[in-house]
C-alpha cells in the first residue's frame, strides 16, 4: 500500500519528460521475468505495434483500467501486441499471478526486476502507456484516457481516449495529433 501513501505526490511531480527517439529494438539485450512460465523473455523482438503497459497490483487505478486493457487487446487482437509490465522486484510471483487471475488479465504481464525497461522508458507512474509503431518507434507515451481527473476521482467516462486515437492513427498510417499525454496514477515502486 505504499503506492497509495505516494499517490498525493504525483500531483506536485514534474512529467513529460523527452521520450523522442526511443526504440523498441534498444531493449533488446534486456530480459523481463515472466512469472507465468518462470522464465527470462524478451520483449523487443516484435515485428508489429507494441503497447506496453506499466502496471502496479496494488495500484486502484491500474485495478480501474484492467477491464478496458482487456478490451483492447481483444479488439487489435491481431494487430497489435499488448504487454503489462510491473517495475520492480517488490511484488512475488504469487501476487503477480493473483492480481492476472483475479482480473482475468488477456495479455502477458511481465516483471521488470532490475528497472531497466522502466528507466529507459522514463516512466514515473502505473498505470502508463507506451506505443510502439511496427518500426519499433515510440509514437506515444502517457495517459490511457482521461477517464481518471484527480487521485481517486473518475468521470462517469472517459471523453478522451489517448491511447485508442494512438492505435488508430498508427494503423490508419496517419501522423499522432499527440504523442504524451500526462498520466495520472501511483509512483512507480523503485524498489
Amino acid at each position: 500500500m505504499f503506492c497509495i501513501m505516494l499517490q498525493w505526490m504525483c500531483l506536485s511531480s514534474s512529467f513529460g519528460q523527452d521520450r523522442t527517439g526511443l526504440y523498441l529494438s534498444a531493449l533488446n539485450k534486456e530480459k523481463v521475468w515472466s512469472p507465468q512460465t518462470r522464465t527470462n523473455v524478451n520483449i523487443a523482438d516484435r515485428n508489429h505495434p507494441v503497447v506496453l503497459v506499466l502496471l502496479s497490483p496494488d495500484c486502484p487505478m491500474c485495478i480501474s483500467y484492467t477491464q478496458l486493457l482487456k478490451k483492447i487487446r481483444t479488439k487489435y487482437d491481431q494487430e497489435v501486441e499488448l504487454i503489462g509490465i510491473i517495475p520492480g522486484h517488490t511484488y512475488q510471483d504469487s501476487v503477480v499471478l493473483k492480481f492476472v487471475n483475479k482480473y482475468e488479465l488477456n495479455f502477458p504481464v511481465y516483471v521488470d526486476k532490475k528497472l531497466r525497461i522502466s528507466r529507459y522508458l522514463k516512466a514515473e507512474l502505473t498505470p502508463e502507456c507506451f506505443l510502439f509503431d511496427q518500426k519499433g518507434m515510440l509514437v506515444y507515451s502517457g495517459a490511457i484516457d482521461n477517464w481518471l481527473t484527480d487521485l481517486g476521482k473518475k468521470r462517469l467516462q472517459a471523453d478522451q481516449h489517448y491511447l485508442l486515437d494512438a492505435l488508430a492513427q498508427t494503423h490508419a498510417g496517419l501522423p499522432l495529433l499527440s504523442s504524451y499525454v500526462k498520466p495520472q496514477g501511483c509512483l512507480l515502486n523503485e524498489y
